[in-house]
């Protein structure tokens, strides 16, 4: 895997989270919390987004620095602009940290653990390609419920994004 090739992934990555923050500031706050049948896990849309984020911050910490970060609490995101403010500093983070990696450095191996579970090992890009596969999962629970609430972000395929940014088109291409 190469830098160029996860700069467009993350860049698509944030693109289409921002897509999905967008059309959730069309809602009202009560749809926003509004607890949810059948729960994919997180409660609410709030919970779905606050989530995809908090994993965004855990993974970058751990990958940048084998540090866990401490999870994010859903209470204090009363609306869609405290999630877009954190969601802006999270992509200053992961293009500053992706930005200075290697190709080398983005092939290394590297391990964590959490608590007392077993040591795992990935490799660097392999992590950041499951960041943005768990996104996509969650991006499309977050845009059902929006277009249940009257409000669809519209598509979110990578084309689409390939479309309307053509210079990653042109950097894969040399």
């Amino acid at each position: 895997m190469n830098k160029s090739d996860i700069l467009a992934l993350l860049d698509y990555n944030f693109w289409a989270n921002a897509r999905i923050v967008d059309t959730a500031e069309n809602i009202p706050v009560t749809d926003l919390i509004k607890l949810i049948e059948p729960n994919p896990g997180w409660g609410s849309l709030r919970g779905i987004l606050v989530h995809t984020l908090d994993v965004e911050i855990g993974w970058r910490s751990i990958v940048q620095s084998n540090l866990m970060a401490p999870d994010l609490v859903e209470a204090e995101f009363g609306d869609v602009p405290a999630l877009r403010a954190a969601w802006a500093v999270e992509k200053q983070a992961w293009f500053d940290f992706v930005g200075g990696l290697s190709d080398a450095r983005l092939n290394e191996h590297y391990s964590y653990q959490f608590g007392d579970g077993p040591k795992r090992t990935r490799k660097v890009w392999q992590t950041i390609a499951h960041v943005i596969n768990h996104g996509t999962q969650h991006r499309s629970e977050a845009a059902m419920l929006l277009t249940g609430y009257g409000q669809s972000p519209g598509e979110l395929d990578f084309g689409l994004f390939l479309r309307d940014h053509p210079e990653h088109v042109q950097a894969a291409e040399g």
